[in-house]
């Protein structure tokens, strides 16, 4: 899976939730793989700045940029760009939404 660059505050930055991210976001917030099928309805502001740091965090590896920031940072970022947390979890869901997968065109007799 590739990142998708999302422009917070004028710049690109790479976004990208995979295993990994979910890893790091899991990590930071105590949230068990039970918990993320219940997330969007109770996720708290910690939970929610987590999410878009942990897709910031592994955008950056897999594109072999430089990421630095914490927490308070990306909450930062987020405070700056109104529309970011929509922008970054739109890519989130899109992560989540099942593949479809292309039928072979049926052939005519």
């Amino acid at each position: 899976m590739k990142a998708t660059a999302v422009i917070i505050n004028g710049k690109d930055y790479p976004i990208k939730y995979g295993y990994a991210a979910l890893r790091h976001f899991s990590d930071a917030t105590g949230t068990t793989l039970g918990d993320l099928g219940n997330m969007g309805e109770t996720m708290t502001i910690t939970q929610a700045i987590a999410l878009v740091w942990a897709g910031l965090k592994d955008g950056a590896r897999v594109t072999k940029t430089e990421f630095d920031l914490d927490l308070d940072e990306v909450a930062d970022l987020l405070d700056e760009d109104e529309k970011a947390m929509e922008k970054v979890l739109k890519v989130f869901g899109d992560s989540l939404a099942p593949k479809s997968k292309k039928k072979a065109p049926k052939k005519s007799k």
